[in-house]
């Protein structure tokens, strides 16, 4: 019996050698994505922060992401009350999108930043933008681009 189980053994390929790996078809669990960082909320912390311990804390930033940083935080100090109100309303609208439809604003008003005026305000009257974007959305994409008296 010893000697038929060696023959067999022999006979069949052991598994690492057959190319595939033990459980190749089935899919792997899903993972939860890592959030990732929220600009306005680390704009808003580091503005909470008093002069000495901002310098810090941007100083640890890579020279590219400190500039930007630097950059919103003072086009956040140069803000009037009012308009500080209507950017805080826009951004809470905005995060109450579903995360899709979140990713296709935030890639569209990026777009839509690129753009010299003329061709901005052709793209926000477009009808491609009407067809991929609720009224709602258009709202926010037309605030987002200095442009709210467009709808």
């Amino acid at each position: 019996m010893a000697a038929g189980l060696a023959v067999l053994c022999a006979a069949t390929p052991p598994v690492w050698a057959q190319g595939k790996r033990v459980g190749a078809n089935r899919k792997a669990p899903e993972r939860p994505q890592r959030p990732g960082r929220d600009p306005a909320a680390e704009v808003a912390r580091l503005e909470r922060m008093s002069a000495a311990q901002r310098r810090a804390e941007l100083a640890k930033l890579p020279a590219e992401r400190r500039q930007q940083m630097e950059q919103r935080l003072e086009r956040l100090q140069k803000m009037t009350p009012e308009e500080r109100a209507a950017l805080n309303r826009r951004y809470e609208q905005f995060q109450h999108l579903p995360p899709d439809r979140r990713d296709a604003v935030r890639a569209e008003i990026q777009r839509l930043r690129e753009l010299p005026d003329s061709e901005r305000k052709a793209r926000l009257n477009s009808n491609e933008l009407k067809k991929n974007f609720s009224s709602h959305e258009q709202k926010l994409l037309h605030e987002a681009s200095g442009e709210p008296d467009m709808l």
